[in-house]
């Protein structure tokens, strides 16, 4: 006989905690509860699922093994009872976006103060993690849509382009290129250039603006988000292109933002689900999204344009 759902939470509990007492306490019930819950798994499966050292509780191979489709199927109840509350009010509910940090960061939060002052009863989770990860996301069902930057490989999904955006060069105030307004790759070379790895989109984006002008992109400093390009761009000890979607939030007083020649456009894109409809709350969001992507865009002097 299969555990239920209750069981599969003492796993769950038990294995984030490595203590029955704790993972009591974190489901609210008894630790015989917990204990009787691991044997009646141990029994079903057929093996057994924690062993004991050093005086925790340790899963064993089966055991994480089993771990990430205990998770999708608690994750899938807990949706299902979510969606089952917000039907019951079609203006309540919880839209959950998965979204690369530079769209999280300075998109998202226009558009949720948006939809807040007129939906109140709308709430939202947002994760923020990278492009192949906010796809699996998507496809596997765990949020309703995603926002990334292209290109991306969009397996099990369909995409919608958002917003176009060039890429800038950012110094530090006191940078000696920050007197000038553009700067190409032949202008950086004699500087520590901070960037992107070739596999990530932004990293192959810059690559090839570097090898069109036939220059070598070295990396002194390799980054994986524009926040941290950024963090390092201020403190003068490089120079970083990035995406230019921080410009849609506060603009970073410590740095000077240049125009990067050749003009290399990168597209913030919504993910959605291939098959199944979108929920109302979530739709009502991404109406929302669309409105604020316009609107800034409008604010930033050309260097953004709407996609529709």
């Amino acid at each position: 006989m299969l555990p239920n759902l209750n069981r599969l939470r003492a796993i769950q509990a038990v294995i984030h905690t490595g203590s029955v007492t704790d993972a009591a306490s974190s489901l609210g019930v008894s630790q015989p509860a917990v204990s009787m819950a691991l044997r009646d798994c141990a029994s079903a499966f057929g093996f057994p699922l924690f062993e004991r050292k050093q005086g925790r509780l340790q899963p064993t191979s089966e055991a994480m093994a089993l771990m990430p489709e205990i998770e999708r199927i608690i994750d899938g109840v807990q949706r299902v009872e979510e969606l089952a509350a917000g039907l019951r009010d079609i203006n309540v509910g919880l839209v959950r976006i998965a979204s690369t940090p530079s769209l999280a960061d300075n998109l998202i939060p226009h558009a949720v103060a948006q939809i807040r002052s007129s939906a109140r009863a709308i709430d939202v989770a947002l994760y923020t993690m990278i492009n192949s990860e906010v796809v699996e996301q998507v496809s596997t069902g765990r949020v309703d849509f995603g926002l990334v930057l292209a290109p991306i490989d969009p397996v099990d999904t369909r995409e919608v382009d958002l917003l176009n955006s060039e890429l800038v060069c950012v110094v530090a105030r006191n940078h000696p290129l920050a007197r000038l307004r553009a700067v190409a790759p032949k202008d950086l070379a004699a500087f520590p250039l901070i960037s992107f790895n070739r596999n990530l989109p932004l990293g192959a984006l810059i690559s090839r603006a570097f090898q069109s002008k036939g220059v070598r992109r070295h990396i002194d400093f390799e980054v994986s988000q524009s926040s941290s390009a950024r963090a390092l761009a201020r403190t003068g000890v490089g120079v970083a292109i990035i995406d230019s979607f921080y410009l849609l939030g506060d603009r970073d007083r410590g740095l000077k933002h240049l125009k990067f020649t050749p003009t290399t456009v990168q597209t913030a894109k919504i993910i959605l689900p291939r098959h199944g409809r979108v929920s109302r709350p979530a739709r009502l969001l991404l109406g929302a999204i669309r409105q604020s992507a316009a609107r800034l865009s409008k604010e930033q002097l050309g260097t953004f344009k709407p996609r529709h």
